[in-house]
């Protein structure tokens, strides 16, 4: 067995013991390896050490739990705290706020009406419309006071939807929907003007449309051109040095993650793998813990 497999069969591993009490040494004695090299292989991938990883993956689910309405203490003992200020001190030091205010999340999500997710990168509503999806875009880039050109954005915006007119994703929806959501994700990411730009146009070569990389360079320049390009001919097992073309693939990532129920679900486990393989590695690299948890938390579930 390879150690990439080893790996993945660890995060299962503690995916079933969770509320457990499970050390570093019961992790690597399951993989068959030492605790010495198991560690260092573990972080390689991971960006995390073992046990950063297994603490990361309690406060995610013990904060899921607490949103849906569970008591603190209950959730905290549940996942291996002895206390509601051990518990409260290692939320705070993770997510930058206590769990107290979850409660008020939660009060705001069932008795007033809301959607709040402080833990992870703003979602949407999965069968959301693209007029809908780009307010939401204009909404978080005035919000995050990033200073794009409107009428390029409009421009990329509006090319998106005649290349991909006809297309459809496997939920159904327009294939449009996913490169406004990838350009969402970028917006929240604070990526480049360039980025959002090319997450909106990022799919014309891989899913054939009547857009050619010749036309986006004629009215977009080459710069985007070329972030395109590195995106259609990405390979996550190389070094990259271009930032644009990293971020685009996250976010191309991560949407595509939360929206894998409609895919076959022969695939499922091919696209987690794949997803702690590369992805995951790059995000915690680049230190954006949300998306490195939601990657995570995500992956589990189906490896």
């Amino acid at each position: 067995m390879n150690l990439k497999t080893v790996i993945f069969d660890s995060l299962k591993y503690i995916e079933e013991n969770i509320n457990e009490t499970i050390t570093a040494e019961d992790i690597a004695k399951n993989s068959g390896y030492s605790l010495y090299y198991f560690s260092r292989k573990f972080k390689e991938k991971m960006g995390l050490s073992i046990m950063e990883y297994v603490k990361d993956r309690r406060l995610t689910k013990a904060s899921e739990e607490i949103l849906n309405g569970r008591k603190i203490i209950d959730a905290a003992l549940d996942y291996g705290y002895q206390s509601h200020s051990g518990f409260t001190k290692a939320f705070k030091n993770k997510f930058g706020f206590s769990p107290e205010l979850l409660k008020a999340f939660n009060f705001q999500i069932n008795c007033l009406g809301g959607n709040f997710n402080m833990l992870f990168l703003k979602n949407t509503d999965i069968h959301a419309t693209k007029e809908e999806l780009y307010e939401v875009l204009w909404t978080i880039i005035n919000d995050n006071k990033l200073e794009y050109d409107k009428e390029k954005l409009k421009k990329a915006y509006e090319f998106a939807c005649r290349a991909h007119s006809g297309q459809k994703r496997y939920s159904g929806d327009d294939y449009v929907i996913h490169p406004i959501n990838v350009a969402i994700l970028l917006s929240q990411m604070e990526a480049s003007e360039e980025a959002v730009i090319a997450g909106l146009l990022h799919d014309i070569i891989l899913e054939k449309t009547s857009l050619s990389i010749e036309k986006v360079k004629s009215e977009f320049g080459q710069r985007i051109a070329e972030v395109i390009n590195g995106v259609t001919n990405f390979d996550g097992h190389k070094a990259l040095i271009d930032g644009d073309v990293i971020m685009i693939k996250l976010a191309d990532r991560l949407h595509n993650m939360r929206t894998i129920e409609f895919i076959d679900k022969t695939r499922f486990k091919e696209k987690a793998r794949e997803t702690i393989d590369i992805f995951s590695p790059i995000a915690a690299r680049l230190n954006n813990e949300k998306l490195l948890s939601e990657l995570n938390a995500l992956s589990v579930k189906y490896i």
